[in-house]
Formats: C-alpha cells, sequence, structure tokens
C-alpha cells in the first residue's frame, strides 16, 4: 500500500471523530445560547464549586 492510499484510508475515521467534536461543541453552544460568555462564566463556577485547583495560565511578573 502506498503512502497515499494509507493517507486515505486513515481519512473516514478522522471524518467521524471530527464530526463527533463539531457535534458535541454545537451542542454546548447551543445549550447556552451560542453566548461563549455564559458558557465560560458556568465553567467558572463549576470551577469553583469542584473544590479543585484552578490553573491560572496569567504569568507573573518578576520584580527585576
Amino acid at each position: 500500500m502506498s503512502k497515499t492510499s494509507d493517507i486515505q484510508a486513515a481519512k473516514p475515521a478522522g471524518d467521524v471523530v471530527l464530526k463527533e467534536i463539531w457535534r458535541i461543541k454545537d451542542t454546548l453552544s447551543a445549550a447556552y445560547g451560542h453566548d461563549v460568555d455564559r458558557l465560560f462564566a458556568e465553567a467558572r463556577e463549576g470551577q469553583k464549586r469542584s473544590g479543585h485547583p484552578i490553573v491560572n495560565l496569567q504569568t507573573k511578573r518578576r520584580k527585576a
């Protein structure tokens, strides 16, 4: 089997995975009225309720 046919053979499985990801994304979006601010507000509240540490990706400035 050539590399081209290997890629073509793998494509349908990838399409299935992408379609599932898009379906989940669309379902989540619809649940919050397609309002990203509402979605993230609920996510932040869920993090607070969970009691698990929250990752803060903001960098802290080092004092020189």
